[in-house]
């Protein structure tokens, strides 16, 4: 088996080794890994489950999104007396499963924009986990690791915390005590978006990141009397940190929920200064490289190269009775 070097959140570095040191008493809670379509690209994605205990000492998701960091050149890790040839670093951190079954409960939404008709979820599961792993056979072909199984889908829908995510990108009716009844729906997945969307651009949220606090400062938001202009300016970074796991129509409508008509026409007229004192730089910079050139060819035209001593030798020579070399060549 191959090892790999990998940055878990803490708490899940416990759990996992817990599971390791009791796994052969408790298979069942062994984690697991599954592939599953990336909710912003749709592309094959690995994803682990974390099946510990979900109570209030944790905050963190039982989904965690694995990233690989591939060096362009080969690298091995050392660690202690072992080296790992491998010398890549996977990154693993949590997901709102929310995100993932957006874009797998979509699949059922019918294209001519109607909401579609209420349905039980052994269905709705019958017919995602088909029509999304058929899909990704096409992927499939030139790379086989981007094959999403309908095992993984299943698996996936059928986890608890899953289960009670649901009513969060879905309208949910209980038809009798025993049948629940489900539905899609955009508006829903919208109105939890902006739910995160409020909670991440909360100021004592936002200012936990110096990342969010210089790029509000290099917009200069965080001057005095703009304070309306930097609550819009937290929010449309919040929008942005969403994007990276939204498909571009949920991300176009989400912006398209907030009023961002102050904000926008003061990014733009930082833009457009920026781009002038650009356009300034580099003309400015073309003039000194010719003023530079001019100086060192000592004026505006160019020199002609100075003949040689036989040239001007040639020149001076009296060439009076001489034949012209066309009379070499005429017919005798």
């Amino acid at each position: 088996m191959s090892t790999h070097l990998a940055i878990l959140p803490l708490d899940i570095i416990d759990t996992l080794t817990t599971q390791l040191n009791h796994e052969h008493r408790h298979p069942s809670t062994a984690a697991q890994f599954l592939r599953l379509s990336h909710p912003r690209t749709g592309l094959a994605s690995l994803f682990l489950h974390n099946p510990h205990p979900q109570d209030d000492t944790t905050k963190t998701s039982p989904i965690l999104e694995v990233q690989a960091i591939s060096p362009t050149n080969a690298r091995s890790w050392f660690l202690g007396e072992e080296v790992v040839a491998d010398g890549k670093l996977l990154v693993m951190t949590p997901m709102d499963p929310m995100f993932l079954l957006m874009y797998i409960l979509r699949v059922t939404q019918p294209r001519d924009g109607s909401k579609g008709s209420f349905r039980p979820m052994s269905d709705i599961i019958e017919e995602v986990s088909t029509v999304i792993s058929d899909a990704s056979e096409k992927d499939a072909q030139s790379d086989p690791s981007l094959k999403v199984s309908a095992d993984d889908i299943i698996s996936f829908l059928s986890l608890d915390f899953v289960q009670s995510s649901i009513k969060r990108v879905c309208d949910v009716k209980a038809v009798t005590e025993e049948i629940t009844v489900y539905r899609y729906s955009h508006d829903t997945v919208l109105e939890n978006l902006k739910k995160k969307v409020e909670r991440l651009s909360n100021p004592r949220i936002a200012e936990m990141s110096r990342t969010l606090v210089r790029n509000l400062a290099k917009d200069g938001l965080m001057d005095d009397g703009k304070e309306e202009l930097l609550a819009s300016g937290r929010i449309k970074l919040a929008c942005e940190l969403l994007s990276q796991y939204l498909p571009r129509d949920i991300l176009q409508d989400l912006i398209a929920s907030y009023d961002f008509s102050k904000l926008n026409p003061h990014l733009k007229a930082l833009k457009d200064e920026e781009l002038a004192l650009a356009a300034i730089t580099t003309d400015t910079g073309k003039r000194t490289k010719a003023a530079n050139a001019v100086a060192a060819g000592g004026g505006s035209k160019k020199r002609k190269p100075a003949a040689s001593h036989g040239v001007e030798k040639l020149k001076k020579a009296n060439v009076a009775g001489m034949s012209k070399m066309s009379t070499f060549f005429t017919k005798k």
